[in-house]
């Protein structure tokens, strides 16, 4: 954590860029999404450039830690309460958090009305939380002096919606409609606070059958992203939270080789839409609870990301399981294979860590930022 010292020399060249910045991904294991942000900004603030509202909803004995710990987990649950709109062909198999157990304890779920009829009959609630987050966020960022300071508003593409389906087909048939809502929960937000929130598209699923199809076939992986980037109002910027999956602190995907990842964000980079700011892109180097290799060779592919002059890369290596020493050893490699300072974030959220882990993850990226 910064001592007031610190924050004020940092204060006191604000308007000059820090060395490296630090992007907390979404989620946060406080007791509030006013906690998070509270806590973030003691420990990050003069260092972040966006900050989340930590996406922990609300507590109940269902959901001890919050509904939205997960979010793709809290949409989903959206889905299973609506009868009408949907059949439960399978019930979850859930855990003392009320979320499933693990990537196959999902609950299935069938559609009652067909694609182009089911936005009119679903709300995931993203702009809901919004609302009730902003004015907290911006009471907090003029309490820290951070007039620059962006909300960050994370969501999925309606591809990662497939968790719920029992049918690949379904899925697939499925995923442009959820596109439609997530879109328009998206734009009410823009509506509303415009350039003063950036939206964190976070796509495992799509990084996931990036992975599992050959080279030639990569571009279908990207459909998805591109359908929700089309759809969102022209002129947001936006970051990219390429992920692996941390669901319970486990990976979905455990690449052996960054050389897909970079052909995926190179693909996706020249394929950007230009009504579209590129914010930044953010790569995740540790698999959940397996730490990121200290292997020079593993981060030499990143040297042939592409991304625009404008576009800041975001390392997503800080990890528990590294001492600061292996994390600054860690971060000379990513920066020598990309030729370039970069910043440092961990590789997802942190709501699954205990909230001890976590403060001790912002405070080490705090440090990493000061090298």
């Amino acid at each position: 954590m910064f001592t007031s010292m610190q924050q004020q020399a940092l204060m006191s060249s604000f308007h000059s860029p820090p060395k490296r910045a630090a992007l907390l991904v979404g989620s946060l294991p406080f007791a509030s999404d006013e906690a998070c942000m509270q806590r973030a900004l003691d420990a990050l603030g003069p260092v972040l450039f966006c900050l989340p509202d930590g996406e922990v909803g609300d507590k109940s004995p269902a959901f001890p830690n919050g509904n939205r710990i997960a979010w793709v987990v809290y949409a989903i649950e959206q889905l299973t309460q609506d009868t009408k709109s949907w059949q439960i062909v399978k019930p979850p198999i859930r855990g003392v958090d009320g979320m499933a157990i693990d990537y196959t304890g999902f609950q299935k779920l069938k559609p009652r009305h067909l694609p182009a009829d089911m936005p009119t009959h679903v709300r995931l609630g993203y702009d809901n939380f919004f609302r009730r987050n902003y004015p907290i966020f911006r009471r907090l960022r003029h309490q820290h002096n951070l007039p620059d300071l962006k909300f960050q508003l994370g969501v999925p593409t309606g591809f990662a919606m497939g968790f719920a389906f029992a049918s690949p087909i379904t899925w697939l048939r499925y995923t442009y409609a959820f596109n439609t809502v997530i879109a328009r929960e998206v734009n009410a937000v823009l509506a509303e606070a415009g350039h003063d929130v950036l939206i964190q598209i976070e796509v495992p699923p799509e990084l996931y059958a990036a992975y599992k199809l050959p080279d030639f076939l990569l571009g279908m992986a990207l459909l998805p992203i591109k359908d929700l980037l089309g759809k969102i109002s022209p002129g947001t910027h936006i970051g990219m939270h390429l992920c692996l999956g941390d669901f319970h602190n486990e990976a979905l995907v455990h690449p052996k080789t960054l050389g897909k990842m970079v052909a995926f964000s190179n693909r996706l980079v020249a394929q950007w839409p230009a009504q579209h700011t590129l914010a930044y892109v953010h790569y995740p180097f540790a698999e959940g609870a397996t730490p990121p290799s200290l292997e020079a060779s593993y981060y030499a592919p990143l040297k042939g990301i592409q991304l625009p002059a404008h576009t800041r890369f975001v390392a997503g290596f800080v990890h528990e399981k590294r001492n600061l020493d292996e994390n600054k050893y860690i971060l000379d490699h990513i920066e020598q294979a990309r030729g370039q300072r970069v910043d440092v974030a961990c590789s997802c959220g942190l709501g699954r860590r205990t909230p001890g882990t976590a403060t001790e993850l912002m405070t080490r990226m705090a440090q990493l930022t000061q090298l």
